[in-house]
């Protein structure tokens, strides 16, 4: 599974990496429109700052006309010799003012305009309606335009703001001012609109507090204005604000950004000004750009070079997983499948990979216990499955226990050796290793005719194969006579001598090869090492069942290949 979990490491790597370049991405972009906004914000506080002065000089120009009205002039300056002015002057004075004020632009109009003695009292008025003895002279503007100067200043009135310009009326050139013509303008929403399009910046405009007044661009919702009254609060000790009458850049609510400018004259007092507000270009997470992505943005990224990379990584993790996962799962259900219906006896883990050939080996180990412990008789297993994966080696029947209740089958023996002194020429016991009485009777006839319980190595007992004839012995071997035991190396021993074993099984390796090489089959890597541990697993197995001293293993020919019996001796 090296190449899928690879894969997926990789492609773990690539997603985590891709989020991590995004949330940067993001970050950055929410830097830099930051930085953006406040340089916009500088700029657009000063542009709306050099338009409320322009728009005073601009209405103090029109206010020229009134002023040099010769009727105008004529009655303020009878107006300011009155006590108190009579009806005929207010009227002459409100019909010249009226003239001339019609005559404004759309744009530059007042919302009131007054005219005023030299005492400072209203003699005229459009748009405003006043008492006969209301006056004006109190406030700074006035005061200086009826000393000669031009000024423009912001009132607040009941809660509204007004940008106001004053110019003195002078009866003579160069004279002095026998009065003054002062002219209003309301701050209200179409004025701060005024202000928006004319400077592209979202401004509002507060006084006492509370935001009057509010413009922004097309795309900027104004509801993001209505922040800064809470803001307001905080500009009290705001140092910069009491001082220069303008703060820095301060960031409201997610992304807005606010600078707060004091509206000069006397408002500053009452706490008037404005504030300019712009939007950072900000995401608040990577999928932030999809919203600000429009149509064209969408049409230039290679789609189809995204798509062929999202199709090729997941066909290599699908390869990876098919050929990992998938392909050796089936091998392993298929042996699995062939082992449950009883056509092979174990797995054999050299047809597997990874961890399933580990699992097999266990499968194998597992069944062979059971089997020491008395589990269900299986038929022979194949030598190659015990020895171990053996090149070029056919498969052998592993080991079976005759039986000693019946005839002796006709095993296949290694060189006849001379019998034992005092030993007859009758049935050999079990556990010999030359071949019994020629009955022509097949293998499995023997293993019938055990008084022990059989003792295979492998699965359920298979039927007994037709008997084939046996192959010509190596020369010098000679058939056991009919009713003779055949003696075997070391049996001279069996009584009150250990036997040597070693010896034993040298002999009967050296049979089993020649045996082997008989019927055709390669002995090459077949090696008394590996020969003698297999001996020494099965006469374990049988020692342990059968609570025997020793155990004869004997050579014979099934199927027309070499094959070993093991014989427990009691």
């Amino acid at each position: 599974m090296l190449l899928s979990r690879f894969w997926y490491g990789v492609l773990a790597l690539a997603l985590g990496a891709a989020v991590f370049m995004l949330f940067v991405a993001a970050e950055v972009y929410n830097r830099v429109g930051n930085r953006a906004m406040s340089e916009s914000l500088s700029a657009d506080s000063s542009a709306v700052e050099w338009y409320l002065n322009d728009d005073a000089r601009k209405r103090s120009a029109l206010l020229i006309r009134p002023s040099l009205n010769t009727d105008l002039r004529a009655a303020l300056a009878k107006a300011s010799t009155e006590v108190k002015p009579g009806a005929e002057v207010r009227e002459k004075a409100r019909k010249a003012l009226r003239g001339d004020v019609d005559e404004f632009p759309a744009d530059l109009k007042f919302d009131a305009v007054w005219a005023v003695d030299a005492g400072g009292r209203v003699i005229a008025a459009v748009g405003f309606e006043h008492r006969e003895d209301w006056e004006l002279g109190g406030y700074p503007a006035v005061a200086d335009a009826l000393h000669g100067w031009i000024r423009d200043d912001a009132w607040v009135w009941k809660g509204r703001i007004y940008r106001v310009t004053t110019r003195p009326v002078e009866q003579e050139v160069n004279g002095d001012p026998v009065g003054a013509v002062i002219g209003a303008k309301i701050v209200d929403d179409m004025f701060a609109r005024a202000v928006s399009k004319r400077t592209g910046a979202a401004i509002a405009f507060y006084a006492e507090g509370a935001r009057v007044a509010s413009g922004a661009p097309e795309g900027f919702d104004k509801a993001n204005l209505d922040q800064i009254t809470q803001d307001l609060k905080l500009l009290d000790d705001n140092k910069d604000y009491k001082e220069k009458g303008r703060t820095e850049v301060r960031v409201i609510g997610a992304h807005l950004g606010v600078v707060y400018a004091r509206l000069a004259g006397e408002a500053w007092e009452l706490g008037a000004g404005y504030a300019v507000g712009r939007l950072a270009a900000a995401v608040d997470s990577p999928a932030g750009f999809l919203d600000l992505a429009t149509n064209d943005d969408k049409a230039k990224v290679p789609t189809i070079f995204i798509l062929l990379v999202v199709v090729a990584a997941a066909g290599l993790g699908l390869l990876f997983s098919l050929l990992e996962h998938t392909r050796p799962l089936q091998v392993f259900r298929a042996e699995a499948i062939r082992l449950a219906k009883g056509e092979i006896d174990v797995l054999a883990p050299s047809r597997f990979r990874g961890a399933y050939k580990k699992i097999a080996a266990e499968l194998n180990d597992g069944i062979e216990k059971v089997a020491a412990k008395g589990g269900a008789p299986r038929k022979a297993a194949d030598l190659e499955q015990v020895l171990g994966p053996i090149p070029a080696q056919p498969a052998m029947s592993a080991f079976a226990v005759p039986d000693t209740s019946g005839p002796v089958s006709q095993p296949r023996s290694g060189p006849q050796r001379p019998p034992l002194s005092g030993r007859g020429a009758g049935p050999r016991p079990p556990g010999a290793i030359g071949g019994g009485p020629s009955s022509g009777r097949s293998d499995e006839a023997a293993v019938e005719l055990q008084s022990e319980p059989p003792a295979a190595i492998g699965g359920p007992p298979r039927p007994p194969p037709p008997r084939r004839p046996a192959p010509p012995r190596p020369p010098g071997a000679e058939l056991s006579e009919p009713g003779v035991a055949q003696e075997a190396p070391g049996e001279a021993h069996e009584e009150g001598q250990a036997v040597d074993e070693l010896t034993e099984w040298r002999a009967v390796y050296e049979e089993f090869r020649t045996v082997k090489q008989q019927c055709g089959e390669p002995v090459d890597s077949l090696t008394f090492e590996k020969f003698k541990a297999t001996l020494q697993r099965n006469k374990d197995a049988l020692v342990s069942r059968h609570q025997c001293s020793r155990v004869k293993f004997t050579v014979y020919v099934k199927d027309g290949k070499a094959a070993l019996k093991a014989s427990p001796v009691k």
